[in-house]
């Protein structure tokens, strides 16, 4: 008898135990957005730590702007397409398979140059990160007609796992 009594507390222990460890699990997910949010960050910090000359949009003294796909159509909209030969130019390279969502940065460090070809300081920095793991930087001037492509640099990055919604 007293085996039974102790084979039932046991099962009874176990099982409290296992619903209140689920229970404390689940209290500790958070929202799917804020979960989408962090991993996007993740994606787009991995890429910015690959490449040493991107420390300039971390730096507090800066004025930096970072712009999403939805953010270029948004200044389309509100200009009346105006703003069309420059949002165009980086627009299209928001098409394509990413992990994560690519971000446009616009920054103005100050080592510059500013000639007759590019009049203005500020340099565009376009990063994403490939489905197979690498990070890419795109680095941009405004022209006179658009942003275009100055440099273009790509690195062996880590691969973050999607554990969102599981």
């Amino acid at each position: 008898m007293n085996k039974k009594l102790v084979i039932y507390a046991i099962v009874c222990l176990t099982s409290f135990l296992v619903i209140f460890n689920s229970a404390f699990a689940q209290s500790k997910k958070i929202p799917n957005k804020e979960c989408q949010e962090r991993y996007y960050d993740e994606v787009i910090n991995d890429v910015k730590s690959s490449f040493p000359e991107l420390k300039v949009l971390d730096n507090p003294n800066d004025d930096v702007q970072e712009y999403t796909h939805s953010d270029l159509n948004k200044a389309m909209m509100a200009t009346g397409g105006h703003a069309s030969p420059y949002t165009d130019s980086v627009s299209h390279l928001f098409e394509g398979s990413f992990s994560g969502f690519p971000r446009f940065f616009v920054a103005q460090p100050d080592n510059v140059v500013v000639n007759e070809k590019y009049e203005s300081g500020y340099v565009g920095y376009f990063l994403y990160k490939k489905t197979d793991g690498t990070d890419v930087m795109v680095k941009m001037r405004p022209g006179k007609t658009g942003w275009d492509i100055v440099d273009k640099k790509e690195k062996k990055g880590k691969i973050t796992p999607y554990k969102c919604g599981e």
